[in-house]
């Protein structure tokens, strides 16, 4: 009789947990935000890019309650992060920005930085990442 109970439980923690996954997989986030890059070559700005891998717990918190005036820490690591992503060689800025992306597929720039020059193994910190926000 107990095992028959035990094994009851099981199978409705089991069911229970198989549909809690599929609803949060089901229902979209009202209004998400998301960091894209893009990079400057010779031939002048390629395309936006959604940045998919390599982020911190710290970078996906900046991205789940974004600011329009990003403490400078917060810049930095989303820097960092972008200039972990593959460029082209011949690259040589990189300018990223976090957007607010609604269900209609509305999007909203939240924080843009400026031109961020990447030529160099190391580039220097820029004090430009004071960025335009909206």
């Amino acid at each position: 009789m107990v095992t028959e109970l035990q094994f009851v439980a099981v199978v409705a923690f089991l069911i229970w947990c198989l549909v809690c996954s599929v609803c949060g997989l089901l229902t979209q986030d009202a209004d998400s935000a998301r960091l894209v890059w893009r990079e400057h070559c010779p031939t002048g700005w390629g395309g936006w890019r959604e940045v998919h891998f390599g982020l911190s717990a710290a970078d996906r918190r900046v991205l789940t309650q974004p600011e329009s005036n990003l403490d400078r820490a917060a810049r930095a690591a989303l820097l960092e992060t972008v200039r972990e992503q593959t460029r082209s060689p011949e690259s040589d800025a990189v300018q990223f920005a976090i957007v607010r992306v609604t269900l209609d597929r509305q999007a909203t720039a939240v924080f843009v930085s400026n031109r961020i020059a990447v030529a160099s193994a190391s580039p220097s910190f820029d004090p430009s990442l004071d960025a335009h926000a909206t």
